[in-house]
């Protein structure tokens, strides 16, 4: 992945909203009041890519090769009205099919990726073109193959929310990133996984300022007054699905690496 990788520190599970924090061990509710889905939803899907495989490698989210990451290999790439604008990159959904050759019990997704076109995706409709091991995964043992050879699915689908054992929040700063032009995208969030807005608070200021959304799931900060950013760098994510907000702390390093991968403290649970 990355050559430069900050120390894990310990992690907290938080979410924050209306100004309250709390730790999720403490919130109330059910998930469907977070903004998740019980009930299932029709859909439509694909696959592509190696049986076995994570599709593509790269991906309209940024995310890069997700073999042997946290994602894994159980990704898919979503229709516009999943897919967002980027906005969707990092949800998680449950996918279930109901042909012969499926288990009955539901598979999961993340989303790494744009389907733009196709017998699906191109209808507005939620459609999702999965990963190879995507579509094994949702067949029952030893007829994956059967199911492949299906090409076009009628699914179930719901939204879940995202879980990354023993992985926090992580930001994959860009190449050509400097102290004034900074530009990363965010990795293996928890929760909702879906991001509203991200936003960024320099060394020795209490004001965040507003990130300009670039692609996929990255953004950039541009400076515009000809004095270098100066970090460590706070960063603050929103959740686009219920507002739930993470706050990173010394996320990223003053001297940061271009291309470097760095791991924050902290997490969201739901």
């Amino acid at each position: 992945m990355g050559s430069s990788v900050v120390l894990r520190q310990p992690t907290v599970l938080l979410w924050i909203a209306l100004a309250s924090v709390l730790p999720v061990a403490h919130c109330s509710g059910s998930l469907e009041a977070s903004g998740y889905t019980a009930s299932w939803l029709p859909g439509h899907a694909t696959w592509y890519g190696d049986p076995y495989g994570e599709g593509s490698s790269g991906g309209a989210c940024g995310y890069t090769e997700l073999a042997g990451t946290p994602y894994g290999l159980s990704v898919g790439a979503g229709s516009a009205v999943i897919y967002q604008n980027g906005q969707g990159c990092g949800e998680c959904y449950e996918v279930k099919c109901t042909y012969p050759s499926c288990k009955p019990t539901p598979s999961r997704i993340v989303i790494t990726d744009f389907c733009p076109g196709g017998t699906f995706c191109s209808t507005g409709e939620p459609a999702f073109d999965l990963s190879g091991m995507a579509m094994t995964n949702m067949a029952l043992p030893g007829r994956d193959q059967e199911l492949r050879n299906l090409g076009l699915y009628e699914i179930q689908y719901r939204r879940v929310p995202c879980y990354y054992p023993n992985q926090n929040v992580a930001f994959k700063v860009d190449p050509g990133s400097t102290p004034f032009w900074l530009s990363f995208t965010i990795e293996y969030q928890g929760g909702p996984g879906d991001i509203e807005s991200v936003a960024i608070r320099q060394a020795g200021s209490s004001e965040f300022q507003q990130m300009q959304h670039n692609w996929g799931a990255n953004y950039m900060l541009i400076c515009y007054s000809g004095k270098p950013f100066k970090g460590p760098y706070d960063v603050m994510i929103t959740a686009k699905l219920n507002g739930h907000v993470l706050i990173a702390q010394d996320a990223i390093p003053e001297y940061f690496q271009p291309g470097g991968i760095y791991e924050s403290n902290v997490q969201l649970g739901y």
